[in-house]
């Protein structure tokens, strides 16, 4: 990594995980709830309302073409998986303080959803204070104990150090189908490992990912028993400083 005083947003770290990545703050930094805090009465009064859902799930900054692209590519397979349920049970697993459960409830009222959210202890403590109708879960044993008709991982499988055991975890957890969304993919270079220091979006805090070949993860679904239904744009593409290749950012729909 970079010691210079102005590192770069996103840089190469390697091909495996480091060791060091046990010392890093991470998504636990206080800065991380406190933007998420920050911009939530921007998201609701939005998702409240009837403009176009043109905001970003986790830290709405304005309109935007995209924002709106990801907000109804989850309607679209929020709809899928709702198709003739009166009730319906959604894992969303590094779902923050519930931002897709609030979205959800907006997009298909008909429908009454059970949604449980895997995240951080600080986040679970936020989300349980302003989102009573929501499960919170900091454990993983306990969330994936149970199936869910649609489990959703926006922005987040790449956050863990083992991708392929969430991944796993994630396939047997759905009874019907896994959206896993705003994922940094490559089509040639094998998966790697960057660094991304968010300071402009108030983020005090840097964090390790994953970016990973998209080839590798279709091997793991098809193990896993699942069947892509639908790719997706999720985003633009992203360059890393010393990476072998740019990544795009991408969404699947698999089907169980």
């Amino acid at each position: 990594m970079a010691s210079n005083l102005n590192p770069p947003e996103w840089e190469f770290v390697g091909t495996a995980w480091p060791a060091s990545a046990a010392g890093m703050t991470g998504w636990d930094h206080p800065s991380v709830a406190a933007v998420m805090m920050s911009n939530f009465g921007a998201f609701i009064r939005v998702v409240g309302s009837t403009e176009p859902l043109g905001i970003f799930p986790l830290a709405p900054q304005g309109r935007s073409e995209s924002g709106h692209n990801i907000s109804m590519t989850f309607g679209y397979v929020l709809a899928r998986a709702a198709h003739g349920k009166e009730t319906m049970s959604l894992l969303d697993w590094g779902g923050a303080i519930g931002h897709y459960a609030i979205m959800g409830q907006r997009l298909v009222p008909e429908v009454k959803l059970h949604v449980t959210v895997k995240e951080r202890p600080e986040l679970c403590a936020v989300g349980r204070k302003i989102l009573s109708w929501v499960t919170f879960e900091d454990s993983d044993e306990v969330c994936f104990a149970r199936g869910y008709d649609l489990v959703l991982a926006s922005t987040s499988m790449q956050y863990a150090e083992d991708w392929r055991a969430v991944f796993a975890n994630l396939a047997r957890s759905t009874r019907q189908f896994l959206f896993v969304t705003r994922l940094a993919v490559v089509r040639t270079a094998p998966s790697f490992v960057v660094v991304q220091r968010p300071y402009a979006y108030g983020y005090q805090t840097e964090y390790l990912s994953w970016v990973i070949n998209r080839d590798e993860l279709l091997r793991e679904a098809a193990a896993a028993g699942l069947t892509l239904e639908r790719e997706f744009i999720a985003g633009a593409a992203v360059a890393y400083q010393g990476a072998p290749e740019s990544s795009e950012s991408a969404g699947f729909l698999f089907k169980k």
